[in-house]
């Protein structure tokens, strides 16, 4: 996340869309009170499972029979971003988040203020939240 806000920092006129899991967008969520404050018109697709799937995966091929870290439903990224003064929404369905897209990356050259697209997303797997 803070990586896509220098780029476009550096950048200004050119799209930037980061893709990242809400897992690992926790670790720099702060990221998003700079793009609002800094004007930075970074697209946030954030796909949302509650989890640290990567790890999952991980702890899955070590053996483990659940992972040693706790998952986290209740956690809204959209509603951490909306407190970092970031617009943001949640997307649950395929056809939400067409439309959204649709709208926002024609737009993406000449945004001053970011955008979090939350999108819920189920992971397969072992472990379930």
């Amino acid at each position: 996340m803070p990586a896509a806000i220098g780029v476009r920092m550096a950048q200004p006129r050119r799209p930037v869309v980061a893709v990242v899991g809400d897992g690992s967008s926790l670790h720099a969520i702060q990221a998003l009170w700079s793009a609002a404050h800094y004007g930075c018109g970074v697209l946030f697709v954030v796909l949302a499972n509650g989890r640290y799937a990567v790890m999952d995966r991980l702890a899955e091929q070590h053996g483990a029979d659940e992972p040693p870290w706790p998952a986290f439903p209740e956690v809204s990224v959209a509603g951490l971003a909306l407190a970092l003064g970031c617009p943001a929404r949640r997307v649950r369905t395929g056809d939400e988040l067409a439309a959204a897209l649709d709208e926002v990356v024609p737009t993406l050259d000449g945004r001053t203020e970011p955008l979090v697209l939350e999108v819920a997303v189920r992971v397969e797997g072992t472990f379930r939240p």
